[in-house]
């Protein structure tokens, strides 16, 4: 049989995770901003092409594209999403899997998001107000004062997961939510900020895998998005994640997961109904909170960490799975998972989110890493001989990966690897999938239940 070509665009540990899945069967190209070395391993070894150029640049993607007559082009990163490289493919009869940018506004734009949300499922909806200018600041987050919620304050566009602040974890103060929100409006006069209340309760991430009109959930998610063990320090773009052996989560109930289903069914019905061209992932995140779900927002692309677990689990082809999605013939028995928990972590420059002075050299095995059965995801970073790497940018290193039959199994089996064959002056957070922060998960659960009886 025909191996079919396959491009991915983008270069972190996400894509290293389709370059992975993608050369199983087919031939793998890319359009990388680095030289992630995962991704060239997987592109060399296929018989692919790649390049080093922008990944979110419409004209750079789609002149390769036609250059290495690819069948099929897979776009699932923030920002070639948002820069419309899906409509530019399309508009040049290339067959791409990914939201065109008016669909996936539903991630740019998190007020376009949370006002759709708000028409189709206020009940799901938690209470938020929106501001333009300066002036409106303080009355607004005075609503929230007199209600006695916390804030939540959120740039309208795209911040890579490091722009959202929160009460008190990162603002003490109604005061510092007014001066953060002020701050926005003064960096970008043409964007507006959303202020929602600070949902308590439990965060997850469910991952829809979407036709268009079809929608077949994968393993809902818990990510750790802060920077230190015990959720503490700056918020990331994901410290580690995991997903349970079954669909929902250990805390979860069969009612919290049709909830989620039916919430972003009707969100591809209502983007469907709106004539906008949507496929690929409807990443939806939410609470589990006293008065059950609560939505906190969509991303129109596989999440990372969280897109590595579920890939990790993905029984069966990748690239049959994206041509299904393409020929809109997507169905539950096309989309299967093993019964299997998966855990990534994430290592990182001591300095991350924010940028190291000079780059950081480390040693990592990989073949001894999959000897041991584990998945390796390189990101930002480059090889600089054997089994030396060098870091890049404030972004992070490498992910790790583990699959068990308990997440606590999974998560024990990398902090071994990590012991044993990772050298260098990388950290992560030990507690992701640890027994004593599911412990924690338990019992925050049980009480948000109780409450709600």
């Amino acid at each position: 049989m025909t191996r079919k070509k396959f491009l991915i665009v983008g270069s972190g540990g996400r894509e290293s995770a389709f370059a992975k899945k993608l050369a199983e069967d087919s031939i793998v190209s890319a359009v990388v901003d680095l030289e992630n070395p995962t991704i060239i391993d997987c592109v060399t070894s296929s018989g692919g092409e790649y390049i080093v150029g922008r990944s979110s640049d419409p004209e750079t993607v789609l002149k390769f594209a036609q250059n290495n007559c690819v069948d099929y082009v897979f776009v699932s990163a923030d920002e070639p999403l948002a820069n419309g490289v899906v409509d530019r493919l399309l508009q040049n009869n290339i067959k791409a899997i990914g939201g065109t940018k008016e669909a996936t506004r539903i991630e740019w734009d998190k007020i376009y998001s949370i006002e759709m949300m708000k028409k189709i499922f206020p009940n799901f909806t938690p209470f938020y107000t929106v501001v333009s200018v300066i002036s409106a600041v303080e009355e607004a987050v005075k609503q929230f004062q007199e209600m006695n919620l916390q804030v939540v304050v959120k740039p309208q566009g795209l911040t890579g997961g490091k722009g959202v602040k929160v009460m008190p974890e990162h603002l003490a103060t109604y005061q510092d939510a007014i001066d953060y929100a002020v701050m926005l409006l003064r960096e970008k006069p043409d964007e507006k900020v959303l202020l929602v209340e600070k949902l308590h309760g439990i965060e997850f991430t469910i991952m829809g895998i979407t036709d268009g009109k079809n929608l077949v959930l994968s393993p809902a998610s818990y990510d750790y998005p802060f920077r230190f063990e015990n959720d503490q320090g700056a918020g990331t773009g994901g410290m580690g994640c995991f997903t349970n052996s079954a669909k929902k989560l250990p805390f979860m109930t069969d009612e919290d997961l049709n909830s989620c289903q039916h919430i972003m069914q009707g969100i591809i019905n209502e983007m469907r109904a709106k004539g906008l061209v949507f496929n690929g992932v409807l990443n939806g995140g939410f609470f589990l909170t006293n008065q059950g779900i609560k939505f906190m927002e969509f991303n129109g692309r596989f999440g990372d960490p969280e897109g590595l677990n579920v890939l990790t689990v993905l029984k069966g082809s990748f690239s049959s799975l994206l041509e299904s999605i393409w020929n809109q013939d997507l169905s539950e028995d096309k989309l299967e998972f093993i019964k299997k928990a998966s855990v990534i972590k994430y290592l990182v420059a001591k300095e991350y989110p924010y940028e190291s002075p000079t780059p950081i050299t480390f040693t990592l095995n990989e073949n001894a890493i999959k000897d041991l059965g584990l998945n390796v995801f390189f990101a930002a970073c480059v090889k600089t001989g054997e089994n030396q790497y060098q870091t890049l940018k404030k972004s992070r290193v490498v992910a790790i990966g583990a699959t068990s039959d308990e997440i606590e199994d999974a998560a024990t089996k990398i902090d071994e690897a990590i012991a044993m064959h990772v050298g260098g002056d990388l950290e992560y957070r030990k507690d992701i999938g640890s027994k004593q922060y599911l412990e924690k998960l338990t019992r925050f659960s049980e009480k948000l239940r109780e409450k709600a009886v």
